[in-house]
């Protein structure tokens, strides 16, 4: 690193989060897409390090995933740390990312006619049995709600949530992006229960369908409510200030939401060659 990188301190604490995903996933068992940006904040690049286009194949390096209902084991969550360096001045940012699979619905189209599989094979990758309902089950009415229940196959896909900073505060960051997954399955959960009527949300009317890029023009405001809620959570950590090298200590508890019950996050900087 040359004399102007250990001189260079940065003025935020962080410079970017994003989320990194398939804003369409396709299904298929072990079947890999190019990741995309499905949302980043702040939405404006800053002047002197705009946000690096290679970042979301940083999150996810061997593509986005999705996999099959029966592979919940794979929704745990994995973390890890990679660097991002610049050629010209030697400056280095650190990129702490969380990867793991949310749930998403896919739509099961069953020729009509012919008997409803349980198990779609191709849809988890396994040789369990497929279970098939015969004709006289088939001819037995189904009630509209449990036709739509048996429509729907419940898949996985990989989705990533990345900090993009100068300052090397892994542990503070790691907790910051578990806490910020928490929160965005609580409000997404909890949007979903409070429909008027019970009313089933489509894949673009719900939390993670706003977050990930799948809008639409009929977004309820419990949806935008919930969304709002966790915007402001990522607004007031990225306004978190950077501690004075050596002299103060910031906690960013205080910019973490009330709902959650987490315990403070704490960061601080001993020197300026920490950046």
């Amino acid at each position: 690193m040359n004399s102007d990188s250990s001189k260079y301190f940065c003025p935020r604490l962080l410079d970017y989060l994003v989320i990194a995903g398939c804003r369409y996933p396709n299904g298929n068992n072990q079947m890999s897409q190019t990741p995309e940006l499905l949302r980043r904040y702040p939405l404006e690049d800053h002047k002197d390090f705009p946000l690096p286009n290679d970042v979301i194949f940083f999150c996810q390096p061997e593509g986005c995933i999705s996999v099959g209902p029966r592979r919940m084991s794979l929704r745990e969550t994995t973390s890890f740390v990679f660097t991002l360096t610049e050629k010209d001045s030697g400056l280095v940012r650190y990129g702490i990312c969380i990867n793991f699979y949310r749930p998403f619905e896919k739509r099961a189209h069953a020729p009509s006619g012919e008997a409803w599989q349980k198990v779609d094979k191709s849809a988890t990758g396994s040789s369990h049995s497929v279970e098939t309902l015969s004709s006289s089950e088939c001819d037995k009415p189904r009630s509209p709600s449990r036709a739509r229940k048996k429509s729907r196959v419940r898949n996985n896909t990989l989705t990533s949530l990345c900090i993009v900073s100068h300052h090397p505060f892994f542990s503070t960051f790691r907790e910051c992006l578990f806490i910020l997954r928490r929160l965005i399955e609580a409000c997404h959960d909890r949007s979903c229960v409070r429909r008027v009527g019970g009313s089933k949300a489509t894949v673009r009317d719900t939390v993670w369908g706003v977050l990930t890029g799948q809008t639409s023009d009929n977004i309820s405001s419990l949806v935008m409510h919930e969304v709002k809620e966790i915007e402001t959570w990522i607004l007031r950590l990225l306004s978190a200030p950077v501690p004075v090298p050596g002299k103060t200590r910031v906690e960013t508890a205080k910019w973490l939401t009330r709902r959650t019950c987490d315990p403070a996050a704490a960061g601080s900087i001993p020197n300026h060659d920490a950046c």
